[in-house]
């Protein structure tokens, strides 16, 4: 952590192993003095960066923290890792030791010499020769939930890009593209292999002498699990994320400029929400070619009687492909589709703009879908049988449960906090970039497209016919409207809602003002 940091992203770091020499640093009030905002490179902002200094690392929680000020608060990284391989690293530091001695190891961690559950008594203050108590892990377990960013040293990838940089906005230079991810592998590579086999006699021994440690690093777990939706995002990271929003929905005609025969319909696929019933009445009642790799690989081979061009738009790495084909200025598909909202707007040009539309859904109707759906769909990716063994409830509440889907996807803030800019940022697209559908009102909402996007059956009756027989049907039962697991769900997706609430308002809108007066060319 401490490389990429320094190295990668051109930080410079001031240590204290010392508690003597935090005092020192205390005295001197080193922070008001000489720290600089992480922002602030040397090469940029200073000719001789002397003491100055970007960040403190030390292993001395209560110590280190001290040397913050009211002027300069801190916000902490806290790496983690299972107290039982801890234990075994700091035995093989010692002299005459030998990896694999686990005899030895456990002697080490019997022995008086040991630093019992080092973690806990760091955050609580606890002195070595002081018993640890279930207060002191309570207190311990507190400032862990509340003042870290969670690191875990087996999962470095997930660690730095989807929560350091996220939190803090920091970039690599552009002189050392590539470094995180080498570092990343490096330190996966040189992370020890351990003697110790987890759940075995040793390790079990080991977990109870640091029974509040173990207990810590559990709920660190979770921790690093939630923070993976919920940590604030840094300023300098929502700037970015918009200006990819910007840049790749300019690719997109605003819904009331003027038509052009150029123009390519984007059907943005919010899953779960009537999706492979629109792909069939597309192709199969208004007679148009649609996108979908239904044979890999990505290619641009026509499948004539599915009515279906085989190029791959699920994934950021297939659209990057398609983008190399010029699919859109190919002039192969009538309709394009992806899950990607951001990224699936990026294949058109300024030859053929993109038109889009989506259909939306009630979030917590489509949470309970997509949970149920995920149980049973043995085809699909995203198939999770582990999920037959938790409730609805229990779903929401896991670590790292996907919230507010719709927002994320048409903000680029695919992790990390939300906020009410984001949602700002949400209905702005959607108002200006999608005709909108509603899953509710479908016959109203292909009226809608057949008028905007001049569609029109091949043979009469065909749309009403699948409509009637939705595909994908799977049986569940919606949580009660209002109860308590639907409030749960609603919460969890508040910006989701928000913006389906809004998505209403715009359908009926579209219907009144926009579809009526919509001249097609």
């Amino acid at each position: 952590m401490y490389k990429i940091m320094t190295e990668c992203y051109g930080l410079v770091g001031k240590e204290y192993w010392d508690v003597k020499d935090i005092q020192k640093g205390k005295e001197a009030n080193v922070v008001d003095s000489f720290y600089v905002s992480s922002h602030d490179r040397p090469k940029e902002m200073f000719h001789n960066f002397g003491q100055r200094f970007h960040f403190l690392s030390t292993p001395h929680y209560q110590e280190g923290a001290s040397l913050l000020t009211l002027k300069h608060k801190g916000r902490i990284i806290l790496m983690m890792r299972h107290p039982a391989y801890i234990a075994e690293s700091m035995y093989l530091t010692r002299p005459n030791t030998q990896k694999g001695d686990l005899k030895g190891l456990l002697r080490f961690v019997n022995s008086t010499d040991y630093y019992d559950n080092w973690m806990t008594r760091m955050l609580a203050n606890v002195p070595k020769n002081t018993p640890v108590t279930e207060e002191h892990f309570k207190y311990a377990r507190m400032i862990l939930e509340n003042k870290f960013v969670i690191g875990m040293t087996n999962d470095m990838a997930e660690t730095i890009t989807k929560r350091i940089k996220l939190h803090f906005g920091w970039k690599e230079l552009p002189s050392k593209n590539g470094c995180e991810l080498d570092y990343i592998k490096r330190g996966t590579m040189e992370l020890p292999t351990s003697a110790l086999e987890e759940g075995s006699r040793e390790w079990r021994f080991i977990a109870k002498r640091n029974l509040f440690d173990a207990k810590l690093h559990a709920r660190g777990m979770a921790v690093f699990g939630m923070q993976k939706m919920r940590i604030p995002v840094h300023p300098y990271t929502v700037r970015d994320d918009r200006k990819v929003v910007s840049e790749a929905f300019a690719q997109l005609r605003n819904v009331q400029d003027e038509r052009d025969s150029s123009d390519i319909p984007f059907y943005w696929h919010i899953p779960k929400a009537s999706g492979t019933t629109v792909k069939e009445v597309i192709s199969k009642c208004y007679n148009l070619i649609r996108t979908e790799m239904v044979q890999p690989p990505s290619s641009l081979d026509l499948f004539k009687e599915k009515k279906v061009l085989n190029v791959d738009l699920t994934t950021p790495e297939a659209i990057l492909v398609a983008k190399g084909y010029m699919v859109a200025d190919a002039g192969l598909a009538d309709v394009f589709i992806s899950q990607l909202a951001i990224e699936g707007s990026t294949v058109f040009t300024t030859y053929h703009m993109g038109r889009a539309f989506t259909i939306m859904r009630h979030p917590v109707i489509l949470a309970a879908s997509l949970f149920y759906y995920r149980r049973i769909a043995t085809w699909e990716p995203t198939y999770r049988p582990d999920f037959n063994d938790v409730t609805l409830q229990e779903y929401i509440e896991l670590p790292g449960y996907y919230d507010n889907w719709m927002v994320r996807m048409l903000t680029n803030a695919k992790l990390g906090g939300l906020n009410e800019g984001h949602l700002d940022i949400a209905k702005a697209v959607l108002k200006e970039k999608f005709i909108v559908g509603i899953s509710d009102h479908m016959d109203e909402t292909f009226r809608q497209f057949e008028a905007y996007f001049g569609w029109r059956e091949q043979e009469a009756g065909c749309v009403k016919s699948f409509l009637s027989k939705p595909f994908n049907k799977n049986k569940y039962s919606l949580p009660e409207r209002g109860g308590e697991v639907w409030t749960s769900i609603a919460e969890k997706n508040k910006f989701d809602m928000q913006l389906y609430y809004f998505a209403l308002e715009l359908f009926g809108e579209q219907s009144k003002k926009l579809i009526k007066s919509q001249v097609v060319v």
